[in-house]
């Protein structure tokens, strides 16, 4: 980032944006920085992604669904397609066969890459959708999704059913404004993504599970970074263990205590992280900046004037926090920093993390970290009776896992594989790891030359 002399908070702009008053303010955030797709009430919250990969894959192949698919109508414009018949019963009959083979629970059996693109979504799905598109994909990957999304189709049947879907219409999507804060996690879900979509089968079968993991990768990373505020280490995974959901576990587990475990307490603070990066980017700089870009602007100015513009900032929120009555009792841990003024940033976000620990106003910081958590939960979490929820996976995942690793290759040392498995941030302890080598030789895919780990190989999966 270039050096920048003349960065001003905008306090007339957080004024309005808050709307400080007389009688109070009201938190805001993704206005200015947009972090994640959350709200302060879980009115919509999103935690299932049946929905989301239908919006997902319509963004990506630049296509919108108009109104929801109609079962009925399908089957009988399929039937209309084929012409005459020798009578109505044979027409029934076709039907029949239509809606067996490609209509299940009232839902179009995926039986073709397009078909994903009629999965319905609510509002809320296509918001996740749109935060995925924004923070991991690239337009520059667009023109092999259209190769593998437009290809002809050779069989007959597939074909007649493809044709009488409705139209989709054309909608060009560019990358929304969601701020991608770990360029590491989005050049490897990249690179992933053009392996998976070249294996239409493995495509159709694992996109939505492919898009939870990848979503439970950013934002779990996301809350471990955003608690070192400047000082984050945005390159690469911190190590967050999971546990397998075969084998057991127990406190002095490595996978136990530093799951789940690490990072629960920090979801609470996501919500005030968002509200400080919100304030920080009122500014004229036309830029979302994370506490790292803000760091280094800050040591490009004068400390003093930093720290000035910071602390009228914080005063003039704690006098407008009037649901906060006992300010008098907050307390403040200086932090070092090597950046100027971080430590009244860290000062500021203690303020706001304070006025939700202490007034009515915790319920929102509750309802934007439920977003996460429910999903975690749902997805990636097993409850282990009094050790609570671990971050659990299970055996297709694992395989899937591998499947990525590898990717076009034969096979893949052990040891490499593992550290590939880190790379898109799934740690697993000694414990698990030993599980993981047991699945792998239950299934045939593992080539022992010795017992070394750099002599044994994972086969392809493929």
């Amino acid at each position: 980032m270039c050096e920048v002399n003349n960065f001003k908070i905008n306090l007339n702009g957080i004024r309005e944006t808050f709307k400080f008053s007389d009688s109070g303010l009201t938190n805001k955030q993704g206005v200015n920085y947009k972090l994640l797709p959350y709200a302060a009430n879980e009115k919509t919250l999103v935690a299932e992604f049946s929905g989301v990969v239908g919006a997902f894959s319509r963004t990506i192949s630049n296509k919108e669904l108009k109104g929801k698919f109609e079962v009925e109508n399908f089957i009988n414009d399929v039937a209309d397609r084929i012409g005459e018949y020798q009578d109505d019963l044979s027409k029934e009959y076709f039907k029949d066969i239509v809606k067996t083979m490609f209509i299940d629970n009232d839902n179009l059996v995926d039986f073709d890459i397009k078909t994903i693109n009629y999965i319905s979504s609510t509002s809320a799905d296509e918001k996740i959708a749109n935060f995925l598109y924004s923070t991991l994909f690239d337009e520059n990957i667009k023109s092999s999704v259209n190769k593998y999304y437009d290809r002809k189709i050779d069989n007959v049947m597939y074909k007649l059913v493809l044709d009488s879907l409705p139209e989709l219409k054309d909608k060009v999507i560019s990358i929304g404004e969601y701020k991608c804060y770990l360029p590491f996690v989005r050049d490897q879900f990249i690179k992933d993504f053009e392996f998976l979509i070249s294996q239409e089968e493995l495509y159709k079968d694992s996109l939505k599970r492919f898009l939870e993991y990848y979503y439970m990768f950013y934002v779990s990373q996301l809350v471990m970074k955003l608690e070192q505020f400047e000082k984050a280490d945005t390159t690469k995974a911190d190590k967050l263990y999971y546990t397998l959901d075969w084998e057991k576990t127990g406190k002095t587990r490595t996978a136990y205590q530093f799951g789940w475990e690490k990072i629960k307490n920090s979801t609470t603070s996501l919500f005030s992280h968002a509200v400080v990066l919100e304030m920080l980017n009122h500014n004229e700089i036309n830029d979302q900046l994370g506490y790292k870009e803000l760091a280094e602007i800050f040591n490009s100015m004068d400390e003093k004037e930093i720290e000035s513009q910071l602390n009228e900032l914080i005063d003039e929120y704690i006098r407008h926090a009037k649901h906060v009555k006992n300010w008098n009792e907050f307390k403040y841990e200086n932090r070092e920093s090597n950046a100027n003024g971080f430590n009244l940033v860290n000062k500021l976000f203690s303020v706001i993390r304070y006025q939700f620990e202490n007034s009515s106003r915790g319920r929102a910081s509750e309802a934007y970290k439920n977003w996460f958590v429910k999903f975690v939960q749902k997805n990636f979490g097993k409850r282990r009776g009094r050790l609570g929820y671990n971050l659990n996976m299970t055996e297709d995942d694992i395989i899937l896992m591998t499947k990525l690793c590898i990717n076009n290759q034969k096979k893949l040392k052990l040891n490499e594989l593992f550290k590939e498995f880190e790379l898109r941030g799934l740690f697993l302890d000694r414990d698990s790891k030993q599980k993981v080598i047991q699945l792998y030789e239950k299934l045939n895919l593992l080539e022992k030359k010795s017992d070394s780990g750099d002599a044994q190989y994972v086969k392809s999966i493929l």
